[in-house]
């Protein structure tokens, strides 16, 4: 009867202590300050304010999808080096900020040989051409330009092998 009191002793110790590493990373690089910030929140952290272990793979990914991949990756090294972030998590993120700023003129020379080559977004990244299917913006290419530019920027590696 009393392992299950003290067992409920134990959690309800770690609900209360929260995510804690020791030296914790802050948004400024400042490893002194140990508080908590008070809501987790997509929106830029007060000067000081720590970045809760739980909060910091949603904010990294926030800022990839929001296009800011300097302060993403930046979030992931200081992430990695605190421990608060996976190396294998901290590769998914990195692997998916490299995909999103490949240009589609940087794909091999193999790849710009297929039929109907969206050849005038050359210039433009996956983001970019992400960011034009998202708001139905077909000015530069069709709808099936697009799709075929972001399919051979995602698919790379696998139709590289095809050919």
């Amino acid at each position: 009867m009393a392992a299950w009191k003290w067992l409920l002793g134990v959690f309800v110790l770690f609900v209360a202590v929260g995510c804690s590493h020791g030296d914790a990373v802050t948004s400024r690089g400042d490893t002194r300050w140990r508080g908590a910030s008070p809501a987790a929140s997509y929106a830029e952290p007060r000067e000081g304010a720590r970045l809760e272990c739980g909060t910091l793979p949603a904010r990294i990914w926030a800022l990839i999808g929001q296009g800011q991949f300097a302060e993403a990756e930046v979030l992931i090294a200081e992430g990695a080096a605190a421990g608060l972030l996976s190396k294998p998590a901290a590769n998914r993120m990195l692997e998916e900020i490299s995909k999103l700023t490949t240009r589609l003129g940087q794909l091999p020379a193999r790849l710009h040989r297929v039929p109907d080559f969206p050849s005038q977004l050359k210039e433009h990244t996956l983001y970019e051409i992400e960011q034009m299917l998202a708001s139905g913006d077909f000015k530069l290419a069709t709808k099936a330009q697009l799709l075929m530019a972001q399919k051979l920027i995602r698919q790379q590696p696998r139709l590289m092998q095809k050919l």
